[in-house]
């Protein structure tokens, strides 16, 4: 908890006043470095509601224009430990948590596919580091008066969160995938798609699935722009239904350097949350 109290502070002060009116030098921002806290509650096909605490640190260095490398060290928090909000985040940035119940408790061992247990009584909260995620993506076309704006893009999951406690699978996941946009004036449509593989772990059946996210959005004014989204995938395990969400979305510029994104979801399907939101600071230097 020491990191993200720090890495919480360091953020507010480059939100601070002092930062967003101070003069800032003439140069492209090389590196960003971005703090969120994302929330989710639903059943998942279980018996209980769980909630979820999401919070990313994420810090992406920008090498040239079109290379970015980027490392995902999240904080995770559930209120359930029957449940693993590992599975359909690796692919997206800043995704909010699909769960799906894990078969017989922390460690996927045995017993039913139940989120209670043997004497009736939820399991624990547990919480604790997730699993660090690498990233590297290139432009591969950059837009034009006609063309779309192309960039491939791969990730690495490792596996850093404790499978016992529910918060990860205790498997090395992997996954490729493109994003496709392009502005027309001050509107924008914008396309995602992964593959995504997951080691086989124990008791979750887990399955390698496609994951997508669709949408547009509107720039209002110099500083803010809203977004429609939605987002979905293939069944990430057995047992589990198809994921799919609607997403409004916000982005406000502070400055050239700094700015905040909020969203706001609302799960469709059996496998995806209730509802979720989330909030995400970030700066470029």
């Amino acid at each position: 908890m020491n990191l993200y109290f720090i890495a919480s502070s360091l953020l507010l002060a480059m939100l601070s006043p002092t930062w967003v009116y101070a003069a800032e030098e003439e140069k492209i921002p090389t590196v960003s470095v971005s703090l969120g806290v994302e929330f989710a509650s639903g059943k998942y096909g279980t018996d209980i509601t769980t909630d979820t605490v999401y919070m990313p640190l994420i810090v992406t260095w920008f090498p040239t224009a079109r290379l970015d490398v980027g490392t995902e060290i999240p904080f995770v928090y559930q209120s359930s430990s029957l449940v693993t909000t590992d599975i359909f985040r690796a692919s997206q940035v800043n995704g909010t948590a699909k769960l799906v119940a894990r078969q017989g408790g922390p460690g996927g061992k045995g017993g039913n596919h139940s989120a209670a247990s043997s004497n009736g009584a939820a399991e624990p909260a547990t919480s604790g580091m997730g699993d660090i995620i690498l990233r590297i993506g290139y432009v591969a076309l950059a837009e034009g008066r006609r063309a779309p704006r192309i960039r491939p893009s791969l990730f690495v999951k490792f596996p850093t969160a404790s499978e016992r406690d529910g918060l990860g699978t205790g498997e090395l996941d992997a996954g490729a995938g493109m994003e496709v946009s392009k502005w027309f004036d001050d509107l924008i449509v914008t396309a995602e798609a992964f593959y995504n593989y997951q080691g086989k772990a124990a008791g979750l059946g887990l399955k390698n699935y496609v994951s997508y996210t669709v949408g547009t959005g509107y720039q209002l004014t110099d500083r803010f722009r809203p977004l429609l989204l939605v987002r979905g995938a293939s069944e990430p395990a057995e047992d589990a239904t198809d994921l799919l969400e609607l997403r409004a979305k916000g982005f406000y510029e502070i400055t050239r350097r700094t700015g905040i994104e909020m969203y706001a979801a609302k799960g469709i399907t059996d496998s995806s949350p209730d509802y979720g939101g989330g909030i995400t600071m970030y700066y470029m230097f």
